[in-house]
């Protein structure tokens, strides 16, 4: 089996180390439920997956990240606050640009050469204000609280 690397001891920020064989079958669904494992602790993070070796993701491997990175959003909304993905060619770099299009997610994916640099992009992101998801209380025009 391929290896994957899940380093998520500078929690909130999770790194991804994709290995340089590709994952198929078995093995990509293992992956992805290792991933949503991740969102299922139910504490916002920052997700970096560093994809510099890696050989390209199938058309059916990209549609099922996508689809579980929607899944996710549904039963976690909030907690996967963005994605940046490490990429070394511009046929990676298309390839990212697909699977944002698939997903439907407004999360923020960001592309960078380096780790370092993801790192310091999910630092900010991570400490960015959290997004109200709730509506404001409304108030009469005395301003008096309703209901």
């Amino acid at each position: 089996m391929s290896q994957v690397s899940y380093d998520d001891s500078a929690w909130p920020i999770l790194v991804i180390t994709m290995p340089d064989q590709e994952l198929i079958g078995a093995e990509m669904l293992e992956h992805i439920d290792h991933m949503s494992a991740f969102t299922r602790r139910g504490i916002p993070y920052v997700k970096i997956i560093d994809v510099r070796v890696s050989p390209s993701l199938s058309a059916q491997s990209r549609r099922i990240a996508a689809e579980r990175l929607d899944q996710d959003d549904e039963a976690y909304p909030g907690v996967l606050l963005g994605v940046g993905i490490v990429l070394a060619t511009s046929l990676h770099r298309g390839i990212f640009k697909a699977m944002t299009w698939l997903s439907r997610s407004t999360r923020p994916f960001e592309a960078f050469m380096t780790v370092e640099e993801a790192v310091t992009w999910a630092r900010r992101l991570s400490l960015a204000p959290a997004r109200s998801m709730t509506l404001p209380v409304a108030t009469d025009v005395t301003n008096k609280r309703v209901g």
